[in-house]
């Protein structure tokens, strides 16, 4: 039988002690979905209806984060209503990072859009008007929820939507209290 022997070439120079070398890195492939064919996106693909009102509602925080915000930021000291608009912006934050969120992780493509919402609101004169169609705009979200609620199977959504709908709620509720006070002007 006849020895086998490493080529001269591949012989290290001046005999040095070389570990062999792989012949390829390893393969990874199986880390990504769909690259044996698998949906990408997990197992079935995100509802381009549901994408869509998700984020007809996250552009609608967006707005009113922002609008409370300008409206925050106009009252002095801390009074009353800039107590209250600060709490209901961080809410209206908050839902709009968990909307984001959702719709990412639902396998859609989260807005980057704000609604017109901020606009509309600052064409109003006068805190308590404003606080008044920041309500109308909380009502609107409340119902566009209800609406979507049913059509929601995840059930990481449909809590989020809940709470965030309970919420609102109870914003409009709290405004609503302000309002009969007299201390939005």
């Amino acid at each position: 039988m006849k020895e086998s022997r490493i080529p001269p070439a591949a012989e290290p120079a001046d005999g040095a002690d070389v570990a062999p070398g792989l012949s390829s890195p390893p393969c990874y492939a199986a880390e990504f979905p769909g690259y044996f064919g698998e949906g990408a996106g997990g197992p079935e693909a995100p509802d381009p209806l549901l994408i869509e009102r998700l984020n007809a509602l996250l552009e609608a925080e967006r707005a009113g984060a922002r609008v409370l915000a300008v409206l925050r930021d106009s009252l002095d000291g801390r009074s009353a209503a800039r107590s209250l608009l600060e709490r209901l912006q961080k809410d209206e934050g908050a839902n709009a990072v968990l909307l984001y969120k959702t719709i990412q992780r639902l396998g859609g493509v989260a807005s980057h859009e704000t609604g017109a919402f901020v606009q509309k609101t600052l064409a109003v004169e006068g805190l308590a008007a404003r606080l008044r169609f920041v309500n109308r705009g909380q009502d609107w979200v409340v119902r566009k929820i209800v609406e979507l609620l049913p059509t929601v199977s995840d059930p990481v959504a449909r809590t989020m939507l809940e709470d965030m709908r309970r919420a609102h709620e109870d914003n409009i509720a709290a405004c609503e209290a302000l309002l009969a006070t007299g201390h939005a002007g």
